[in-house]
């Protein structure tokens, strides 16, 4: 895999919303980061049906761009960037969880979110591994935290990371403030709009990889080639 995956962003690129069928793959964005990622890849053409929010804010689920939200805790306030809390309301929930997962009976799960906050980082693997639980291979796409956002949510962010590498098939971690160095004298708000577009590209290559490497096999189907390359 390691090295299949050198020239990921180094190709011509398809269309990836047409490559595989929502029965096939399942996005799934973890909080209000992971939601924002989302958001980024139905703008970009990626079908509603792939595509599902999970967070405890309202406001967060209330403006996803699918119709496919499960909001988590009693309120809808959030987790007060407590990664503790959402866990335990994710683990009051956990049929929904699975119910979530299983819907459509996808093959392949990502789990999407920006790691540092409450939700995001409480909830992913929680959801990882759930997914793994039911045979579908899980890959992670996270971030993690800015250095302007401080060192508490930057060891939260830690925390969480290695809670989902062992939930997950496959893992990609993209540092935000490597992204922040090579742009220097921007804005904060254009800070995040960056993050959440690489996520995005990297979600749609990982994608695009797998179609490409599931066209040459097409006699093994998708399973077939994700057992070589993630067991």
């Amino acid at each position: 895999m390691r090295i299949d995956m050198i020239n990921l962003f180094f190709r011509n690129r398809r269309k990836s919303e047409n490559a595989l069928a929502p029965s096939i793959i399942k996005i799934i964005g973890v909080g209000n980061g992971g939601v924002n990622v989302i958001n980024h890849l139905q703008t970009h053409g990626f079908k509603k049906d792939s595509l599902w929010a999970c967070d405890m804010d309202g406001s967060v689920v209330k403006r996803a761009v699918t119709t496919h939200c499960l909001l988590l805790g009693q309120d809808g306030l959030g987790s007060g960037n407590s990664s503790e809390l959402a866990r335990k309301e994710a683990k009051k929930r956990i049929g929904e969880i699975r119910s979530m997962i299983d819907k459509g009976h996808p093959e392949v799960t990502f789990v999407v979110a920006c790691l540092g906050g409450g939700c995001g980082t409480g909830v992913s693997p929680i959801i990882a591994e759930e997914s793994r639980k039911m045979g579908i291979k899980t890959i992670g796409v996270v971030t993690l935290p800015f250095e302007f956002e401080g060192s508490r949510k930057f060891n939260q962010a830690t925390a969480g990371l290695a809670k989902l590498a062992k939930n997950t098939d496959a893992m990609f971690v993209l540092n935000n403030q490597y992204m922040l160095n090579h742009h220097s004298g921007a804005s904060v708000i254009t800070a995040f709009s960056k993050a959440d577009e690489l996520m995005r590209t990297v979600v749609c290559s990982i994608v695009d990889f797998i179609n490409a490497k599931n066209d040459k096999k097409a006699g093994n189907g998708l399973s077939g080639y994700l057992k070589k390359k993630f067991t």
